[in-house]
């Protein structure tokens, strides 16, 4: 009788040991179940993910001793099965942030993706701006590597795209137009009037159709 009893409690500590190896990962801000979320060890002979509630069995685990956890987006996270049973079977994974530098197109006055357009796009920030210290518009947008500056007088500046100038160049501030196609044909200087750093950012694109623009 003694023997029957004995074989139950073995058992019944087995089946506890097995359920308590299924792991739960959640998001450590919101503490929102993670799904496929990646499991492997170090040699990736065992590769498992966690479902929809943020739960893996890790019976496949038993015979290792590391485990990585990782997720797009997210820290990786690298642990011993002892500690995970400390923590109650339970892993919190903190995002990982990657700080991108903002990138804004306004030239069309609407917003667009830079992969869409279908030109080339020069953009100049403030701050690059305010480290080459230009004196008036024309010199900054000289400064872009993009736009030659013919200067035929003292103090003058007008831009020039490959060899096209005045009219056939549209001037543009905060969407309104500078000039138009009624300009004379000969170089326009009026861009020396602006104030570099009165400017948050400049845009130089490049646009065969000058009708669509004009």
């Amino acid at each position: 009788m003694y023997k029957y009893i004995f074989l139950i409690l073995v058992f019944h500590f087995h089946s506890i040991e097995l359920v308590a190896q299924k792991i739960t990962i959640l998001e450590k801000e919101s503490g929102s179940p993670l799904e496929w979320v990646t499991i492997h060890d170090k040699a990736h002979k065992i590769i498992l993910h966690s479902d929809v509630d943020g739960q893996c069995d890790l019976t496949p685990f038993s015979n290792v001793d590391t485990l990585i956890f990782t997720h797009t987006g997210y820290k990786t996270i690298t642990c011993s099965l002892l500690d995970l049973k400390e923590k109650s079977y339970s892993l919190k994974m903190a995002t990982s942030l990657h700080q991108l530098d903002q990138v804004v197109i306004s030239a069309t006055r609407w917003s667009q993706s830079g992969r869409d357009l279908p030109y080339k796009v020069s953009s100049l920030k403030s701050k690059d701006i305010a480290f080459q210290n230009p004196q008036n518009g024309a010199d900054m947008l000289g400064f872009s590597g993009k736009v030659f500056i013919q200067k035929s007088q003292q103090g003058g500046g007008s831009p020039m795209i490959r060899g096209i100038s005045s009219n056939r160049l549209l001037y543009s501030i905060d969407g309104i137009r500078m000039n138009t196609a009624i300009f004379r044909s000969g170089n326009i200087q009026n861009v020396i009037s602006l104030d570099a750093f009165a400017i948050e950012n400049a845009e130089v694109f490049f646009w065969s159709w000058f009708s669509d623009i004009w």
